[in-house]
This record gives structure tokens, sequence and C-alpha cells, in this order.
């Protein structure tokens, strides 16, 4: 498992992500999750697995918004990108409506098509062991597309 972010269309199994069972995890909301990124050192714990909720109504609640918080989202993200590799942490980013990739990454949420790929670039789909599909980028959020 390589440390970044993996964007999933359902939740995955803690067990089923190999030797998650030694590692710290928690499940946290999107907002919580920036929050923990904010400042210069990360309270987060070395091996750190998070399985991250809610983006899609975040960024749903920023109705004609929704694409200046992404790149606004992108940007909180980049900088903590140091500290979340420093600490290989993984981060499982779980989506409700199915993601989609075109030029583009996004997902439908109560029928609005939010802009994902703002924030995560476009990487390629692949299928895992457990046989999940996951769109994965590095930290840097430079691996898309």
């Amino acid at each position: 498992m390589m440390p970044g972010y993996h964007l999933l269309d359902r939740e995955p199994d803690i067990a089923a992500l190999g030797d998650a069972t030694a590692r710290p995890s928690d499940r946290i909301g999107f907002l919580d999750f920036l929050r923990e990124l904010e400042g210069d050192d990360l309270a987060v714990p070395k091996f750190w697995i998070a399985i991250v909720v809610g983006l899609e109504e975040v960024l749903f609640a920023a109705g004609s918004d929704a694409d200046a918080l992404a790149w606004e989202i992108h940007r909180r993200l980049r900088a903590a990108a140091p500290q979340l590799e420093k600490r290989l942490a993984d981060v499982y980013a779980i989506f409700r409506g199915r993601l989609q990739r075109a030029d583009d990454l996004w997902s439908e949420y109560r029928g609005v098509r939010l802009p994902i790929g703002h924030i995560f670039g476009a990487p390629r789909p692949h299928t895992d062991a457990a046989g999940r599909r996951v769109f994965f980028t590095n930290f840097n959020l430079t691996n898309g597309g």
C-alpha cells in the first residue's frame, strides 16, 4: 500500500487493508480532517489510516461556490502533503455517489456534478486486491491524468 489518497465509491473494511490492524485508524468527517491538517505540526500518528467521509456534502453545500471551494481544499491538502508523507499516512476518501472520470474526475451528488478533480486531479482507476475500484493519487496531488 502506497501512502496517499485512495478515492473509493464505498467504505473499505479496515481488516482488508493488509496489515492495518496494527495501524492507528480513524473514521472522520471531511471538515474535521481539514482541521487536523491545520498548523505546522500535524497531530496525526505515524502510519495513520484515515477514512474520510462527507466531502460531497461540503461541496454540495457550497452551491455555486463549489469550484472555488474545491480549489481551496486542493491548496490546503497540498500544504499538508509533506507532513502526511512523513507520517506514512493513508487517507481513504469515501464517496456516496459513483466517481466518474472523463477529462476530469467528478461525482454526482443529489443531482449536482461535483468537481472532485479540482481537488485530486484525474487519476486513472485501478482495481485493488479486494476487487474495489480505487482512484489513487499521492499527497502532492500531482499524479492524475
